[in-house]
């Protein structure tokens, strides 16, 4: 009987323009954040793809300094002191430095590929492990049983495959044959000279170096090295985002160089979070004026039923009764807009991923904008339940007057 009398006053316009006006600006956020994570995802896997084994997180960069003329002429090497690392960490954009770590000791590796024997010195260096996307156990050295991990650069058997062995009629390999092939790997400093075995486990597209553990690079430098500590001639930077302009702006102040991946894909992924954001912020705008609506609706209906209410009062139900019956009334109306929303959404996905598979880029996961719509509403209808226990009580107190 209350749910009847309170719903005697309801404008079917008033709630039809709330829900319709929700259902849009819901339906613009959900989508925009689908769209979001379905590009991203391809963006990211297109890195991967390129990327090989590297560093795990696509927001690393290499710097390093320039070869001037007269590094060339005296024979120093360009390496970044202890003050230029605290500088750089000491950046907004920064979230950590790590060195490159470069061996001090000869090293000459050899492979044998169909009975031709081919030598060549070699250099290391080493990154700090938790950097690298490769099993533990591929990366694994133990001086007991000396096998030594390699990560090589893609680079370097492109130039192998089309400049040495087509020139000179040395057979083509591809990266899992030439991972099979056992490596000689001979070590000299200190007066001593050691052979070891290697294997290469990996090849990276942007991280151009031959690359072997840390705790490989820790017992060669005890065994071979020098003693002496050199300033590392490459860091490796994490940053919020590869494309963020202030980066590009302090590297060109001092003259660093920056690699990493691809910075057209950091300027899409930029583009892009922009873009979804401003269409995001749309959807709330619309939204946040529907739920003025709602609220201005919401204050009509309780003056139209002032006196409803007070009888009630009088009848000695209590305001939590009486607000009851609204609230149930706009949560059957905020599921509502949910469940379409949801359903445009979906629609509008199943639209774009036919255009998304012609660039081989498959739609994620809708349970992120599901989750998030889910999440809005909640908060709608935790507001709108908070204003109608309000307004419900200021009539009560009015009617006691």
């Amino acid at each position: 009987m209350i749910s009847k009398l309170l719903r005697r006053n309801i404008s079917i316009w008033q709630t039809a323009g709330y829900a319709l006006a929700t259902l849009v600006g819901l339906t613009i956020v959900m989508a925009a954040v689908q769209l979001r994570n379905d590009v991203q995802g391809g963006l990211s896997r297109a890195e991967d793809s390129e990327g090989g084994i590297g560093l795990i997180s696509k927001r690393n960069i290499v710097i390093s300094k320039p070869v001037t003329m007269s590094a060339t002429l005296t024979g120093t090497k360009p390496g970044f002191s202890s003050t230029d690392i605290a500088d750089i960490k000491s950046q907004k954009w920064c979230g950590g430095v790590s060195e490159f770590r470069a061996a001090d000791f000869g090293v000459w590796a050899g492979i044998d590929l169909g009975g031709r024997t081919m030598q060549t010195a070699l250099f290391f260096e080493s990154v700090p492990d938790r950097l690298l996307d490769i099993d533990s156990d591929e990366w694994a050295f133990d001086p007991a049983q000396p096998v030594i991990p390699i990560i090589l650069s893609k680079d370097y058997l492109t130039l192998y495959n089309f400049g040495f062995a087509s020139t000179g009629r040395m057979p083509m390999v591809s990266e899992s044959m030439l991972g099979k092939i056992p490596l000689t790997v001979t070590l000299s400093g200190n007066g001593r000279q050691v052979s070891l075995p290697g294997r290469i486990v990996g090849f990276s597209s942007w991280l151009n170096t031959v690359a072997v553990p840390e705790r490989f690079m820790d017992w060669a430098h005890g065994e071979f090295g020098s003693g002496t500590a050199e300033e590392p001639s490459r860091l490796i930077v994490e940053v919020a985002d590869p494309a963020d302009p202030d980066v590009d702006k302090y590297l060109a102040a001092h003259d660093y160089e920056k690699a990493g991946p691809d910075d057209n894909l950091g300027r899409a992924s930029y583009f892009l979070t922009l873009l979804t954001g401003i269409i995001s912020a749309v959807g709330g705008i619309i939204t946040l004026l529907a739920l003025g609506i709602l609220v201005l609706s919401l204050y009509l209906l309780v003056q139209k039923n002032r006196r409803t209410i007070s009888g009630l009062l009088l009848l000695g139900y209590t305001p939590r009764q009486v607000s009851a019956c609204y609230i149930r009334l706009v949560l059957c109306l905020n599921v509502a807009v949910l469940l379409l929303a949801s359903a445009a959404m979906l629609v509008a996905r199943c639209i774009w991923s036919a255009g998304l598979a012609r660039i081989d880029i498959p739609v994620s996961s809708p349970w992120t904008a599901l989750l998030a719509g889910t999440a809005i509403m909640a908060a709608v209808t935790i507001v709108n339940a908070l204003i109608i226990a309000r307004l419900v009580r200021k009539c009560f107190r009015t009617g006691e007057n």
